[in-house]
């Protein structure tokens, strides 16, 4: 799981395999929309950014789902 996503730990020994601290955002189709992966100069993600990323992704997903919504075909 650690590969598929790319954030096996590989600097440390002993820590090969285990996950490196990560932050993903999905959208609903559980696509990776934004994500932060930690570094040496940056241990923990700045929150303010992850949530402003966050807000980005859902005002996407929503207007998305309003488009989706419109083009269904009335009932008659």
């Amino acid at each position: 799981m650690v590969d598929a996503w790319g954030v096996r730990r590989t600097d440390l020994e002993g820590y090969d395999g285990v996950p490196r601290r990560t932050v993903f955002i999905l959208d609903p189709e559980m696509r990776v929309r934004w994500r932060w992966i930690t570094s040496p100069e940056q241990r923990l993600p700045d929150t303010a950014e992850v949530l402003a990323a966050a807000k980005e992704v859902g005002k996407a997903s929503a207007k998305a789902a309003k488009r989706v919504v419109e083009r269904k075909p009335k009932k008659a």
